[in-house]
């Protein structure tokens, strides 16, 4: 059996992931992580993080440019954080096909890149 609900309450979930996102001092950011969970690159989320419409938080600004790359590594995981440094969203997966949470056609960075965020959404459930 599965649970279902209407697009109104969807919004209403999506729309506390942005308050919690941009509840510290300054922007949120996503935190691109390798294999053992080391941080590699940092992108900063403007502020407000996103919109919701149709059960879809849309974030804003885009495309968004991280920090320079930390490590030469392959990039498999990333994090949502508010400006603290509290993570909001974890477990997010990192690769080249949309099996993945975050799609990247390079996953395998260098240090010392940038790398852009071209596009982001979540979709409520």
């Amino acid at each position: 059996m599965s649970v279902n609900y209407n697009v109104t309450t969807i919004n209403g979930r999506l729309n506390v992931v942005v308050s919690n996102i941009d509840a510290g001092p300054g922007v949120g950011q996503i935190r691109l992580l390798n294999a053992p969970s080391q941080t590699v690159a940092v992108i900063p989320l403007q502020k407000p993080s996103g919109t919701v419409a149709g059960g879809i938080l849309t974030f804003s600004g885009t495309p968004l440019v991280s920090t320079v790359t930390l490590l030469s590594t392959n990039i498999v995981a990333a994090d949502v954080e508010d400006s603290t440094g509290l993570v909001v969203i974890s477990g997010l997966t990192v690769g080249q096909s949309s099996a993945f949470d975050i799609i990247m056609p390079v996953s395998n960075v260098l240090v010392g890149r940038l790398i852009s965020l071209t596009n982001a959404t979540i979709t409520g459930v």
